[in-house]
């Protein structure tokens, strides 16, 4: 709840994030790829983060940017490359 809450704070594309990132761990978590409370770094491209949580390519950015200010996630970017951003936000339980 901790780490929801944290990113609440900046706006609903910032849930949107937070959400789709969970998501994409939850899937390695579930074959078993990933332990429950560990982070990786994930991809966040354009279709599948519009399309799975709403997340606009003209928001994305912006959004990432202000989160990997405040702290609450690592981002990993490549010239002509989707972004990759890893939670770090404590989840405090």
């Amino acid at each position: 709840m901790n780490q929801l809450n944290e990113f609440c704070k900046y706006g609903i594309n910032a849930v949107r994030i937070f959400c789709y990132i969970r998501m994409q761990e939850g899937k390695l978590v579930s074959k078993k790829l990933l332990e429950p409370k560990e982070h990786i770094f994930i991809k966040l491209d354009n279709k599948n983060t519009e399309e799975m949580v709403g997340l606009h390519k003209s928001h994305k950015w912006d959004k990432l940017r202000t989160l990997e200010q405040k702290g609450l996630i690592e981002l990993r970017t490549k010239k002509g490359a989707a972004p990759e951003a890893r939670i770090i936000v404590p989840a405090l339980h």
